[in-house]
């Protein structure tokens, strides 16, 4: 019996944790303006890494697919690829 309540215990936090966690994710980053209204803050930059400038240069895959080179804030080279399961952009750095 106490196995069985020490597994409903866990189950209720581990519930209430994730429940907490995705409500702090959620929160919205405002700013108040001269006349007292909000404004959303926008992240710029996030998936690059800051400024990240386009080289004008091109990297080619073993498949044959081109891609465009950008350099980062850091100098260090990257090119964007896409999931083909999800769908979602990433960076792809390349080494010298």
């Amino acid at each position: 019996m106490k196995n069985y309540q020490k597994a409903i215990i866990i189950i209720i936090t581990a519930l209430l944790l994730g429940t907490i966690c995705i409500v702090a994710g959620a929160q919205t980053k405002v700013i108040t303006d001269k006349q007292g209204n909000y404004t959303a803050v926008v992240k710029t930059g996030a998936k690059q890494g800051g400024k990240a400038t386009a080289t004008g240069r091109t990297f080619t895959d073993a498949k044959g697919k081109t891609y465009p080179v950008y350099e980062s804030k850091n100098g260090k080279l990257f090119i964007i690829r896409t999931s083909a399961k999800t769908g979602k952009n990433y960076n792809q750095y390349l080494q010298q």
